[in-house]
C-alpha cells in the first residue's frame, strides 16, 4: 500500500511539474515603481525624438546585429508616433515633447489635399484612411491638451474625409483612389478602428456635430460584422476599437458596446498573460517562443489601458478594474525590464539607436516604441494613483 501511494504521489508531483513547466509556465511580473516607468517613458521618447530628421520624420527601423537602418517608411506609423508623443506631452507637460510632436505634425500638414468638401493628408499616391485617422487623433489630443484652435477647420475637414469613406453598414474603405477620385473598396486590418477612434475624439472636441454617431456606427460594425465581411477566421482584438469605445461620449455607450469592450479586455488579457510566461531560453523557448514583438505586446497593453479608463467611468465595467490594473502593471514590469538601458547600449555601434528601444530578435521599429510607450503611460497612471493612496 505504501509503495503504491508513493508511486501515485510521485506521478502527481511529476505531472504537476510537467504542467507547470511545459504546459502553463509561471508568469514573470517584475515589480516596478512610478519612477522606473517614468524613466522608461523618457528613454523611449528620447529614441523617437533623437532619431527625427530635419523634415520631421522618425527613424523607421534599426537592426542592431547587422548595424542596418531601415530606410523604408510608413505614413500610418508616422501618424501613430506623433499621436503617442502628444499623449506623452499630456502626461508629462514637457515642452520639448510638444515641440517634437509638432515637428512630426508639420511633416504631414505640408501635404493636405482638398476634394469635394473634405480635407486629407496626401502622403503620396492614394490617400490612406489609417494615416489620416491617426493624424486626426493626434490633432484632437493636441487640441484637448493645449486648447489651441489653430487646426479646427482642418480637423473638421479630415473628419468629413473619414465619413466619406464610411459605408452604410459602418465599414470603412481604407483608401481614396486619387486617379479615379473615389473610395477604393478595400479593407485594412487597422484603418477601420483608426478612423472610428478619430471620429470619437473629434466628437469630444466638437460636440453636437454627429461625429460620435459616426464613430459608434463603425464600432458596432467592428464588434459584430467585420469578421464575416472582411474574412477573418477569428475575432480581431483591435486596440483602436478599445480606444473608440473608451472615448465615446457616455450616452453612446450601450449595453452591447460595453459587452464588446469586455470581450476586448479578455482578448488583451489572455495575450499579455501568455507574454508574461515567455523567457526565450531553454525549454520555455520551445513552448512559448521568444518574447513577442514589442509593437504586438504594446497594442494589447494600450488597448487594456484605454479600457481601464472606461472601467473607472462606467459602472458596467467596474468589476474589471482590478484585473486590468494587475495585467497592466505586470506588462509594465516585464517591458521595463526588456528595454535596452543606456548602460546596456554602451559600446554599441549606434548607442542612440539602441538605448531606450525594445527589440525583437535584434530589430526594432518606430511603432515598437510607440505602442509600448502608450502602454507605459496607462500603467504610470495606475502606479501614481496607488502610490498616492499608500
Amino acid at each position: 500500500m505504501r509503495r503504491r501511494l508513493a508511486v501515485h504521489l510521485s506521478v502527481l508531483i511529476v505531472g504537476a511539474a510537467v504542467i507547470r513547466i511545459g504546459v502553463v509556465p509561471a508568469e514573470v511580473c517584475p515589480v516596478v515603481t512610478a519612477t522606473e516607468v517614468s524613466a522608461s517613458i523618457d528613454a523611449a521618447v528620447a529614441w523617437l525624438v533623437g532619431g527625427m530628421s530635419a523634415e520631421g520624420t522618425y527613424t523607421y527601423g534599426y537592426d542592431k546585429d547587422g548595424d542596418r537602418i531601415n530606410r523604408g517608411y510608413s505614413d500610418a506609423r508616422h501618424g501613430g508616433v506623433t499621436m503617442s508623443l502628444f499623449q506623452t506631452y499630456g502626461v508629462t507637460g514637457d515642452p520639448a515633447i510638444l515641440a517634437a510632436a509638432d515637428r512630426g505634425l508639420a511633416h504631414a500638414l505640408g501635404r493636405i489635399a482638398e476634394h469635394d468638401g473634405w480635407m486629407a493628408w496626401e502622403p503620396g499616391g492614394d490617400i490612406p484612411v489609417g494615416a489620416n485617422g491617426l493624424l486626426l487623433a493626434a490633432l484632437a489630443i493636441r487640441r484637448g491638451i493645449t486648447s489651441e484652435r489653430t487646426h479646427d477647420d482642418l480637423m473638421r475637414g479630415m473628419g468629413r474625409f473619414l465619413v466619406s469613406q464610411q459605408q452604410p453598414d459602418g465599414s470603412v474603405f481604407s483608401y481614396w483612389d486619387v486617379g479615379d477620385e473615389t473610395a477604393s473598396p478595400v479593407f485594412g486590418p487597422f484603418a477601420t478602428g483608426e478612423a472610428a477612434w478619430a471620429l470619437a475624439l473629434l466628437d469630444r472636441q466638437f460636440p453636437g456635430e454627429g461625429w460620435g454617431e459616426a464613430a459608434a456606427r463603425t464600432l458596432d460594425y467592428m464588434g459584430n460584422d467585420r469578421n464575416l465581411t472582411e474574412g477573418y477566421l477569428t475575432s480581431l482584438p483591435d486596440h483602436w476599437a478599445a480606444y473608440t469605445v473608451s472615448d465615446l461620449r457616455p450616452d453612446l455607450i450601450t449595453d452591447e458596446r460595453v459587452e464588446y469592450a469586455r470581450r476586448l479586455a479578455g482578448y488583451f488579457g489572455i495575450r499579455l498573460r501568455f507574454e508574461a510566461q515567455r523567457r526565450g531560453t531553454g525549454i520555455n523557448l520551445w513552448l512559448r517562443w521568444y518574447p513577442g514583438p514589442p509593437a504586438g505586446v504594446g497594442t494589447a497593453g494600450e488597448g487594456l489601458g484605454a479600457l481601464h479608463r472606461l472601467s473607472l467611468q462606467e459602472a458596467r465595467m467596474a468589476d474589471l478594474t482590478p484585473p486590468i490594473e494587475e495585467r497592466l502593471l505586470c506588462t509594465a514590469g516585464f517591458m521595463v525590464e526588456r528595454q535596452i538601458s543606456a548602460a546596456e547600449a554602451t559600446g554599441a555601434v549606434r548607442p542612440t539607436l539602441e538605448a531606450g528601444a525594445w527589440f525583437y530578435r535584434g530589430y526594432t521599429q518606430m511603432d515598437d516604441q510607440q505602442h509600448v510607450l502608450s502602454t507605459l503611460l496607462a500603467a504610470l497612471s495606475v502606479l501614481e494613483t496607488s502610490e498616492e493612496d499608500r
